[in-house]
């Protein structure tokens, strides 16, 4: 079982509405699950996430269930439903918690965020104590800026002499959600950029048909 020089265990978790879930997903989870030698890697679909409140997004079942078609020929993924199975609004911080309480206390979790949000990470319900509960594993994108980690030191700085923030060079991924959205409403293929169980399965059930750039969001 895979484990840090400490011999504790790590647990990835890779959190977003995956609204589709595609294969840059999977790369940037598999990055992050080599480079920082992860136990597993636990995909967190999103429930009711507060910072897209009032934007439209796909009935989290559908997402659900896209996840666990996209994640089941790996053994080093997992899905978990605590975000969508909770009430109201969902935060990283209250996920956290819960995930924690999963595992021993010993464990490590590392929180799989792309750099660019990280200009909004003061923003955050309880930020302290995201930074005490795991640490952010910061997706760097090739060729992009690498001043996130530098916007996060202007407000949290002890925790990041701490280590409470790692850095790992992300894949490159010229496609996001958003764009997927709008080539499944045109009707036109994504094979090679959406895992093919999900493609069937928005087939199957005529998800997307409707969407529109100014209508969802996603990772």
């Amino acid at each position: 079982m895979p484990a840090g020089e400490s011999g504790r265990r790590r647990i990835g978790i890779l959190g977003g509405t995956f609204d589709p879930p595609h294969l840059g997903h999977l790369l940037i989870a598999e990055t992050a699950r080599v480079a920082l030698d992860l136990e597993t890697v636990m995909f967190l679909p999103a429930g009711e996430p507060w910072l897209k409140s009032g934007q439209r997004i796909t009935p989290a079942h559908h997402r659900l269930k896209m996840v666990q078609l996209a994640v089941a020929d790996n053994p080093d993924f997992c899905v978990s439903d605590c975000e969508i199975r909770r009430t109201g609004a969902t935060y990283t911080v209250d996920t956290l918690r819960q995930v924690r309480r999963e595992f021993p206390p010993d464990a490590e979790l590392y929180f799989i965020v792309g750099s660019d949000v990280l200009d909004q990470f003061h923003r955050w319900k309880e930020p302290e104590a995201i930074l005490a509960l795991c640490r952010l594993a910061v997706i760097e994108r090739p060729g992009g800026p690498r001043e996130g980690i530098a916007v996060l030191r202007e407000g949290f700085a002890d925790a990041l002499d701490a280590g409470a923030v790692v850095s790992v060079a992300g894949p490159r991924v010229d496609f996001s959600a958003s764009e997927l959205r709008r080539v499944l409403a045109a009707g036109q293929s994504t094979r090679y950029r959406i895992p093919d169980a999900v493609a069937q399965y928005i087939a199957e059930h005529g998800l997307y048909r409707e969407s529109s750039e100014a209508g969802f969001t996603g990772f």
